[in-house]
């Protein structure tokens, strides 16, 4: 940990991913000594600061911005770096990538976690906002990126779903360059977004996966679609932006026939190819 705070003078991302906290009593039994390390992609760091009370609502994973930040460089190269407090995020931000903020100990695969940054990146906001809305909550992200594909993958690869979830998203966005009246943000959010209910697909049972209730009674398609409709009423999507991304998660799994859009097409030809694995580029997009 003390290269990790080997931090000069640069500024502090807005927001981090706390990936481990600890919490001890003050001398005396007053208030309460706290120490937790951050994660960001632009900077690993270990913070501490103390507090009347412990807040209960700070949990591993969960993301925070941290007020009271040394001024003096000298005291933000410590091992550990007194601050005022740690604030809770409880609301998804549209400009925060997400994926900036995916630990070593989540996932080790940072090709394909430096891919899906860079997908969010060309995301038009709105879909950006709402992708964040859908994967805000701490288990139901760390669950995505390392949950298997599929309970046939044995021996489990953690985050062989995530990974499928990526080269869906690139296999979408190279199909639909130079396609015209083709949304982008369209085809690349639902690439993303079907694999992400199959994050309570499935549940750790000792060393093995197991299917869950939600995935015998419901399905990793429906619940997509459920998570999306609570998210909705946390952000702003034009509503025939948000129909077309319905419509392509819907039709993407059905018949030919019901497919009433290219995003659909396109994205059930992206998810098939994401599902063969011989038969993906893993290359991550760079960009032109």
């Amino acid at each position: 940990m003390d290269q990790m705070n080997a931090v000069d003078d640069r500024p502090w991302p807005s927001q981090f991913r706390m990936t481990s906290l600890m919490r001890l009593p003050e001398s005396g039994g007053r208030g309460v000594y706290n120490e937790a390390n951050l994660y960001h992609d632009a900077m690993q760091v270990r913070v501490a600061w103390h507090s009347a009370t412990v807040d209960s609502r700070l949990k591993h994973g969960c993301l925070v911005s941290v007020r009271g930040i040394p001024l003096n460089p000298q005291l933000r190269c410590r091992s550990t770096v007194v601050i005022e407090r740690l604030e809770l995020l409880d609301k998804p931000l549209a400009a925060l990538n997400l994926f900036h903020t995916v630990p070593d100990t989540w996932v080790n695969d940072r090709l394909a976690v430096e891919t899906a940054a860079r997908l969010w990146e060309e995301l038009s906001r709105p879909f950006q906002h709402l992708l964040n809305a859908v994967l805000w909550d701490a288990g139901r992200f760390c669950r995505f990126v390392t949950g298997p594909a599929t309970l046939s993958d044995y021996p489990w690869s953690p985050g062989g779903n995530f990974r499928r979830a990526v080269d869906a998203a690139e296999h979408a966005r190279l199909v639909v360059q130079g396609l015209p009246d083709v949304s982008t943000s369209v085809v690349v959010s639902a690439a993303l977004l079907m694999r992400v209910g199959k994050a309570d697909e499935y549940r750790r049972c000792a060393d093995h996966y197991i299917l869950s209730d939600r995935g015998q009674w419901v399905g990793a398609q429906y619940t997509i679609l459920e998570w999306l409709a609570v998210a909705r009423a946390k952000v702003i999507v034009p509503e025939a932006q948000y129909l077309a991304l319905v419509h392509a998660l819907i039709a993407a799994r059905g018949q030919p026939a019901d497919r009433q859009s290219l995003e659909a097409t396109v994205l059930a030809v992206a998810a098939r190819l994401a599902d063969q694995p011989q038969l993906v580029d893993r290359r991550p997009y760079y960009g032109e």
